[in-house]
């Protein structure tokens, strides 16, 4: 008597021309002689799956699925044609087959299904007319303005992957069913069926379904009705409620070929009954051939939502497929935006945020039964209420894809400022994302950067009608943790800003309350660059600068700036690099450029600054490099000057220039010796430079060149041969007629 061994572990890597296998692969078939496994048999490109399938079933094995999003098939497998397909070259990788269980929340069990119990109802009617105790998910997801306005689902195919469905239950009698197939079963009934199924294995999917369509007057209305529905019993609840993936994967290419919008599975698969599970380091995206198969969906224009799963509050404790980067993967909070302590949370083994989204979870009314409804707890329900959602949106935008659906939605969720592993990016707004809620339109400033440093924020009501009050918010970060201003302003419709900004960027938003009750804000306006106070046009080029006269103009352009705070008034200060003193220094100045009345010393590096003030405000302002005033005349002696800058690298700089002057033409050696007096560089004689020199000054930038430093002459801490040196002490030695001089390098290193 043959026994089936499930097993689920990961392959290890790929071999040149053998299949990748799992490592409990050939530790199995070692122990265990008369086995049959369930495996994925991944096919290398161009192998024909028919052919494939054909020579494993020749061989003794039973195919399950073919998957052509996969390229590959499952198989049940006599445990000596296995050992042959370990060596066969046309399969890429073996996957051993899992059989997964129904994860279970903090709150109920869904391991075992249950059977309706009579008089069993804790959604008694009671609250809003329409709704009843279901009213609850409309408002935390803001779907009243939809379905007020007659959004049902209108058109959209929407795909449920669940233990079963009631068909026949009085809540579902106005539903559209397209089609439906049990694929534990292999027929088309996707009901219980007695004999056969575990009684009361429907309820599970019947329950999800009803949030999706159910109507018990006064009690429960689902969110989208009107919508069509493919019905796919995918998981196999006889044995713990484990279900095989290569049923889920079938259901997916099932659902595309019949033609699908949304696919809805609260089914999350990590932990399996029989002791192997996935580890969260395998919770990548590009394993579980569930994952593999939402992300091929995704392709094809299906958007999947899919549940988190159960098994927080710890990290990463996402199920598959929730890892799948084009999944939408739900978690679950309460009704008052609570993190539901069940709610598995993030990030994925490669580091991407999920889950992506939270709805209610907790406390929500589902049909259980004829007539009986009860409050559940789970992301099972949190995933369907986000999926009837997306059906309305997909009502009013047929043509929006998974991505740009999720991007939408993103935008308008409750934790979109700092989306996280716990909550994503939040509970969607979906009356926001359609465009319907009551919002505010934020008018300028709109454009990065900003064009003055006192800008008007403008807005208008939007859709808010009534008497409307304002409140301003601007702030340095996204959050707005960090605020620059935060005020209230009435009825006004803009606010001249009168404090200048200074800073890297702002954000905005403005927060409006009618007196009819209803509030809505802009959208987050940011980031916006705050320009400098002003921008320095002359000798201050980052390479540095050089000008030939000692009286040098220097010039600005300043920003716009309103009065008051403006005008500008401008201090000048010109500093000398080498001792970090104040050559030169004028206050109050109101014009943007100003000549030195007396000159700065020639071949020397300086450094010049701006104070901009703006009523009592004030912003520093300095040159983004240093300039030099050249000298053209002859040199009268011999010098080696210290280098600059020293230490280095420094202040964005990896070379250090190297000056001298020979005052009489003769035979020059200027070379870079470590402490032990040997050579490590030679500049002079060089490939720049002949053993001769004539007189003159070397090392300097010319005036409208490239820099204060002639590059020739700049050392970057390597060694004639171009390899770089060590971090150190160094010397630069120069000898020329009438002198031998040295002068101390320090280098960082690099």
């Amino acid at each position: 008597m043959r026994r089936f061994l499930w097993i689920v572990f990961l392959p290890a890597g790929l071999a040149a021309q053998q299949p990748a296998v799992s490592p409990v692969l050939p530790q199995l078939l070692q122990r265990v002689q008369d086995t049959t496994v369930s495996v994925w048999l991944f096919a290398r490109p161009g192998v024909s799956l028919d052919a494939l399938s054909e020579r494993v079933a020749a061989a003794g094995a039973r195919v399950r699925v073919r998957s052509r999003w996969l390229n590959a098939i499952s198989a049940d497998v006599p445990s000596a044609t296995l050992r042959a397909l370990l060596q066969d070259r046309d399969l890429r990788r073996i996957q051993p087959l899992g059989r997964f269980r129904l994860p279970t929340n903090r709150t109920r069990t869904l391991e075992v299904p249950r059977s309706p119990t009579a008089g069993a109802d804790t959604c008694p009617p009671g609250g809003d007319p329409i709704y009843g105790p279901s009213d609850m998910p409309y408002r935390r997801l803001h779907l009243r303005p939809l379905s007020d306005r007659g959004h049902r689902g209108a058109g959209v195919r929407v795909a449920i992957f669940d233990t079963g469905f009631d068909t026949q239950n009085p809540a579902f009698t106005s539903v559209t069913v397209t089609a439906q197939h049990d694929f534990v079963f292999h027929d088309n009934v996707v009901r219980d069926e007695p004999g056969i199924d575990v009684a009361g294995a429907q309820s599970h999917g019947t329950s999800v379904w009803s949030l999706f369509a159910g109507d018990v007057p006064g009690r429960l209305r689902g969110i989208a009705p009107d919508a069509r529905y493919l019905l796919a019993k995918t998981e196999d609840v006889r044995t713990e409620t484990r279900v095989e993936e290569d049923n889920y994967v079938a259901a997916l290419q099932w659902a595309d070929s019949i033609g699908v919008d949304i696919v809805s599975s609260s089914l999350a698969y990590l932990i399996f009954d029989n002791g192997f599970s996935y580890t969260p380091s395998q919770l990548n995206g590009d394993v579980a051939v569930t994952t593999v198969a939402v992300d091929a969906a995704a392709r094809r224009g299906i958007t999947v939502v899919t549940a988190a799963g159960n098994e927080g509050p710890g990290f990463r404790t996402v199920s598959t497929p929730g890892d799948a980067d084009s999944a939408l993967t739900i978690g679950a909070e309460d009704s008052l935006g609570n993190i539901a302590i069940f709610s598995s949370r993030g990030p994925t083994a490669d580091g991407r945020l999920k889950p992506d989204f939270t709805a209610p979870g907790v406390a929500v009314c589902v049909v259980t039964g004829p007539g009986a409804l009860l409050r559940e707890a789970g992301t099972s329900f949190a995933t369907p209420l986000t999926a009837a959602g997306v059906a309305l949106i997909k009502e009013l935008f047929p043509t929006l894809g998974p991505i740009a659906l999720r991007d939408t939605l993103r935008a308008f969720a409750s934790h979109r400022a700092a989306p996280d592993s716990v909550f994503g990016w939040g509970r969607p707004d979906f009356a926001a994302s359609a465009g319907l809620a009551f919002h505010l339109n934020a008018l300028a400033p709109l454009v990065s950067p900003l064009t003055t440093i006192t800008p008007t924020f403008s807005w208008d009501a939007g859709t808010l009608s009534g008497t409307v009050t304002y409140r301003l918010r601007i702030a340095r970060d996204s959050s707005f943790t960090n605020v620059v201003l935060d005020t209230a302003l009435g009825s006004a419709l803009s606010f001249d800003l009168t404090r200048p900004l200074k800073g890297a960027a702002i954000f905005w938003r403005v927060d409006g309350r009618a007196d009819t009750g209803d509030s809505a804000s802009t959208l987050r306006v940011g980031p916006l660059a705050v320009p400098p106070w002003a921008v320095l046009t002359s000798l201050s080029a980052s390479s540095g600068a050089v000008t030939d006269s000692a009286q040098p103009t220097f010039t600005w352009d300043p920003v716009a700036v309103s009065s008051p705070p403006g005008p500008f008034t401008y201090d000048l200060q010109v500093q000398r690099i080498a001792t970090g003193l104040n050559d030169f220094g004028i206050a109050g100045l109101q014009d943007t450029s100003f000549r030195l009345p007396q000159p700065l010393e020639r071949n020397t590096a300086y450094r010049w600054t701006l104070v901009v003030h703006a009523g009592s405000d004030t912003s520093l302002i300095r040159s983004r490099g240093s300039f030099l005033v050249v000298d053209g005349a002859m040199p009268t002696s011999t010098l080696l000057y210290q280098n600059f800058p020293n230490p280095f690298p420094a202040a964005g700089r990896d070379s250090t220039c190297l000056w001298f002057d020979v005052a009489t033409t003769g035979m020059v050696e200027l070379d870079i010796l470590d402490l032990r007096g040997n050579h490590v560089r030679r500049f002079v004689p060089g490939p720049d430079f002949p053993a001769i020199l004539p007189a003159g000054r070397y090392g300097r930038g010319s005036a409208g060149g490239g820099g204060i430093c002639d590059p020739r002459l700049m050392w970057d801490g390597r060694a004639d041969d171009g390899h770089p040196l060590p971090a150190g002490v160094y010397l630069a030695k120069l000898k020329a007629p009438g002198l031998l001089v040295f002068k101390r390098i320090v280098f960082r290193g690099k």
